[in-house]
C-alpha cells in the first residue's frame, strides 16, 4: 500500500515465500478455498483517527501521523482548489458524519485516542483513476497502531477485533453530502468462483516448476535471487565475503543494518569497476529493481493465473460490469496507440514501457472485469496480506503513463491517473519520483545533457535548475558574458523533445545548491509522496556535496540516497578525440591552450573550461568549430553561437531558425562589441583515421 500504508505484495515480491507454498496458495484460489478475499479497489487513500477530546483528525504521510494528525480545517484548506478536492472533501465529511453516530465509548476503545487509524479508501466518479465506479463510496481497509510502544503480537489481534467492530458498526451507512448520496462500507468479501477446468492451475504450475528447477520447489524466492546473485557476483570477481554480505542487504536490509552492511562499507577497498557492481546490486532501488528483473518470469506466470481467476468477476460498487470494461479497454486501446505514436517521434522509453505492459497483459481482451483485484491473507491470521490484479496492473500502467505524458481530455474520456505500483492510490497529484539537477551551466553541454537523459529515463520528471549569476557574472575568454537567459535557451535547445524535462532559473540563488534545498524544502513545490533525486556525477564522487540535504527537505518527501543515484559522467566522442589529437601532433595553440591540457585534466571528460574556450575559437577555426559540435550537436551549433552572440555579421544576416531557435534581429552586435573574423571553409577530415594512427604510432595518446 502507498502513503502511511506502505506496500501490499504480490506473491512474486515476497522472497521468504517457497515454490511449493505459491502453488499450494494458487491451488486454493483455483478451487475458490480462499474465503477471506476482499475486493481490491481503486480510489484515493485517506487515513482518519479520532483522539481522545473526539476529534477527528486526518493524515497522508507519516509527517501527519507523528503530529497527531491534522485538524478538520488543515484537512479541507490542504485540498482547497485541487482537482480531487471535492473527492477528498466530501469523502472525508460522510465517513465523519458516520463516526459522529458511534458512542464516545466505541470509538475511544476503537482508535485508543488517537493511536490507531484507519485505512481507507474514497472512490468518487466524478474524479476517477482507471475504474468509474457508479457511485460515491467509501471503502474501510483496516485499522493501524501507530502509538508509541512496540506492537505485539496480542495487541495486533486486538486491533484486528476493533476493526471488525467498527465495520459492523458502520457497514452501509448512508450521508448526505450536499446533493450527493455517500455510502460507507467495510472491506467486501468476493466469493472467488472455481476455475471450470485445471488448465490455468496446470499452466502456472508448470511454468513455475521450471522456473524453480536451479533451486528445487522447497526453495524460497529468496534462495532463487541468492544464487543468480552469487553466480553474477562470482564471475564479476568480487570476494565471497562480501559476496554473502550484499546478499544479505539485498535480502534483509534490516538485519543487514543491525549488522552495519551497507554500500559504502562494502565497496571500500575494491578496484572501480567492483564497486559499480556492488552499487548496481546493493543499492536500495537498484537492488529492488534487480530483484523483480530476476523474478519477472515468475511475475508474469502468476498474472497469467490470475487474470483468468478474475475474468468476469463483477466489481461490488459497478453497476454493469461488462459497460465498464468495454469502456476500459477502449481507453487503454486508445493509450496505446497515443504511446506508440511517442515511441515513432523517437521516445524509447514509452517504447519499453509498451513492450513491457503488453508483454505481460497479452490480448487486450484480458481486460475482462471491472474490479482492480483480491487482497487475502494467507495463512489466516498471520497478517500476511497478498494481492492478485490480474491485468489491471499493466492497463493501468499503460494508461496512467499515456495521461501523464499529455494524452488530451478529447482523447481520453477522464484525465487523472495514479501509478499502480504505490498501492492504495494516494490522490490524484500521484506521488512522482523528480530529479533536480541544478548548476551555474556556463553554458550547458551533452555531458549535461546526457546526465539530464539518464535522470529521464527513470524519473517522472527532471528539473534543471539554473542558479542566478554572481555580481562578477559569467564570461568567455574573450569577454562575452553568458547571462542565465543565454543558458535557459541553450538548455531549451539541448533538451528539445525530453517531454518530462523542465528548465528554469532560479531568480534568488547564486549557488546551485541552496536553489535545489530551495525546491525541495517546505516553500517548494514536491507534493505529499513525492520522491527527489539530486542530481550528480560519481566523477570525484561529485555526490558528495548533498551529505547535508535530509535537514533541508520536507517531511512528507523521501530524498533518495545521493550516492546511490549519482550517475556515470559521458566522455568525448571518439571524433572529438581525434580531432584533439591532431592538434597535439601539430603542437598548435588550439590544443596548447585548451584548458584541460593546461591543467593536466583528462581530455575525454567534459569540461565546461574546454567548452568556453572551443566557443570563442569556433569563430576562427574550423578544427574549434568541429570540436564544437561534440559539446552541444552538430545541429545546434549554429544556434548556440547565435545565443551567445558570437556568429559574424555575415553569418548572422543570413542565418534562419537554426537548430530550433532564431536569433532576435541584432542579437550578436548586441552581445559584444568585438569584431568577428570571417569563418573559413571546413577543412578535410577524410585522412584522419591515418593520421591518428600516426600519432598513436607515436605515443603522443598514450
Amino acid at each position: 500500500m502507498g502513503g502511511v500504508a506502505g506496500h501490499m505484495a504480490h506473491l512474486s515480491e515476497d522472497t521468504d515465500l517457497t515454490f511449493s507454498e505459491i502453488v499450494d496458495i494458487l491451488g486454493k484460489v483455483a478451487n475458490a478455498e480462499i474465503s477471506n478475499a476482499t475486493e481490491k479497489v481503486d480510489g484515493q487513500n485517506l487515513f482518519l483517527t479520532v483522539d481522545g477530546s473526539g476529534e477527528i483528525k486526518t493524515a497522508r504521510n507519516s509527517g501527519d501521523v507523528k503530529k497527531g494528525g491534522m485538524t478538520t480545517d488543515e484537512y479541507i484548506s490542504k485540498w482547497a482548489g485541487h482537482p480531487a478536492e471535492n473527492a477528498f472533501t466530501n469523502g472525508f465529511k460522510a465517513v465523519s458524519a458516520a463516526l459522529r453516530k458511534l458512542s464516545p465509548d466505541d470509538l475511544e476503545a476503537i482508535f485508543a485516542s488517537g493511536q490507531k487509524y484507519v485505512n481507507m479508501e474514497i472512490m468518487y466518479p466524478d474524479n476517477p483513476n482507471i475504474i468509474l465506479y457508479s457511485s460515491p463510496n467509501i471503502v474501510l481497509h483496516g485499522l493501524q497502531y501507530f502509538g508509541d510502544n512496540e506492537e505485539t503480537a496480542e495487541m495486533r489481534q486486538l486491533t484486528k477485533q476493533k476493526f471488525s467492530k467498527l465495520s459492523s458498526l458502520i457497514d452501509g451507512a448512508s450521508e448526505t453530502v450536499g446533493k450527493e448520496e455517500w455510502a460507507v462500507n467495510g472491506p467486501k468479501l468476493v466469493a472467488l468462483r472455481k476455475l471450470a477446468d485445471g488448465t490455468a492451475l496446470e499452466d502456472v504450475t508448470s511454468k513455475i516448476e521450471a522456473f524453480a528447477s536451479p533451486v528445487g520447489m522447497d526453495a524460497t524466492l529468496g534462495d532463487y535471487v541468492e544464487k543468480v546473485v552469487s553466480s553474477y557476483s562470482e564471475q564479476a570477481g568480487l570476494p565471497t565475503d562480501i559476496i554473502k554480505k550484499l546478499v544479505l542487504l539485498m535480502l534483509d536490509p534490516d538485519e543487514a543494518k543491525t549488522r552495519g552492511i551497507t554500500v559504502v562499507k562494502l565497496k571500500k577497498g575494491l578496484p572501480k569497476e567492483l564497486q559499480t557492481t556492488v552499487s548496481t546490486l546493493g543499492a536500495k532501488t537498484k537492488s529492488r529493481k534487480y530483484i523483480a528483473s530476476v523474478l519477472k518470469p515468475l511475475e508474469i506466470a502468476i498474472s497469467d493465473f490470475a487474470i483468468e481467476v478474475l475474468r468476469g468477476v463483477k466489481s461490488y460498487f459497478v453497476n454493469d460490469n461488462d459497460q465498464e470494461v468495454a469502456r476500459m479497454r477502449a481507453e487503454l486501446e486508445q493509450s496505446i496507440t497515443y504511446l506508440k505514436n511517442l515511441q515513432a517521434s523517437g521516445d524509447e522509453k514509452m517504447g519499453e514501457l509498451i513492450d513491457t505492459q503488453l508483454a505481460k497483459l497479452g490480448n487486450i481482451e484480458n481486460v475482462a472485469s471491472s474490479m482492480e483485484g483480491v487482497v487475502f491473507e494467507y495463512p489466516p491470521g498471520s497478517d500476511r496480506i497478498y494481492k492478485l490484479t490480474g491485468a489491471f496492473a499493466m492497463a493501468n500502467q499503460i494508461i496512467g503513463r499515456a495521461r501523464r505524458s499529455g494524452m488530451t481530455e478529447e482523447e481520453i474520456e477522464f484525465d487523472i491517473i495514479e501509478d499502480e505500483s504505490d498501492d492504495p492510490v494516494v490522490d490524484t497529484d500521484y506521488p512522482k519520483t523528480i530529479a533536480i539537477v541544478p548548476g551555474a551551466f556556463k553554458p550547458p553541454h551533452k555531458g549535461h545533457l546526457d546526465m539530464v537523459r539518464k535522470y529521464a529515463a527513470g524519473a517522472d520528471e527532471v528539473v534543471v535548475i539554473i542558479s542566478k549569476p554572481t555580481k562578477q557574472g559569467r564570461y568567455l575568454p574573450d569577454g562575452t558574458e553568458v547571462t542565465s537567459e543565454d543558458s535557459l535557451k541553450i538548455w531549451q535547445t539541448l533538451a528539445a523533445g525530453l517531454s518530462n524535462v523542465r528548465i528554469e532559473a532560479s531568480e534568488d540563488h547564486a549557488s546551485p545548491v541552496t536553489a535545489a534545498y530551495d525546491f525541495i524544502g517546505d516553500k517548494g513545490p514536491l507534493n505529499t509522496g513525492d520522491k527527489v533525486i539530486l542530481g550528480a556525477s560519481t566523477k570525484d564522487d561529485d555526490w558528495r556535496r548533498w551529505l547535508s540535504a535530509g535537514q533541508y527537505v520536507k517531511d512528507e518527501v523521501e530524498l533518495l540516497n545521493p550516492e546511490e543515484t549519482a550517475v556515470e559522467p559521458s566522455q568525448h566522442s571518439g571524433g572529438y578525440m581525434k580531432l584533439l589529437a591532431m592538434e597535439a601532433e601539430k603542437g598548435s595553440d588550439l590544443y596548447n591552450n585548451m584548458p584541460s591540457v593546461k591543467k593536466g585534466k583528462p581530455p575525454g571528460q567534459f569540461h565546461a573550461s574546454d567548452l568556453r574556450f572551443v566557443l570563442v575559437e569556433a569563430t576562427k577555426s574550423d578544427v574549434a568549430r568541429k570540436m564544437l559540435e561534440d559539446f552541444v550537436g552538430e545541429e545546434n551549433v549554429d544556434t548556440v553561437l547565435d545565443i551567445l552572440g558570437l556568429s559574424t555579421v555575415e553569418e548572422m544576416s543570413g542565418a534562419g531558425a537554426a537548430g530550433g531557435y532564431a536569433a532576435p534581429l541584432g542579437y550578436g552586435s548586441a552581445k559584444t562589441q568585438k569584431k568577428r573574423n570571417k569563418q573559413k571553409p571546413y577543412m578535410d577530415l577524410s585522412l584522419i583515421d591515418e593520421i591518428m594512427e600516426l600519432i598513436i604510432k607515436r605515443g603522443i595518446t598514450q
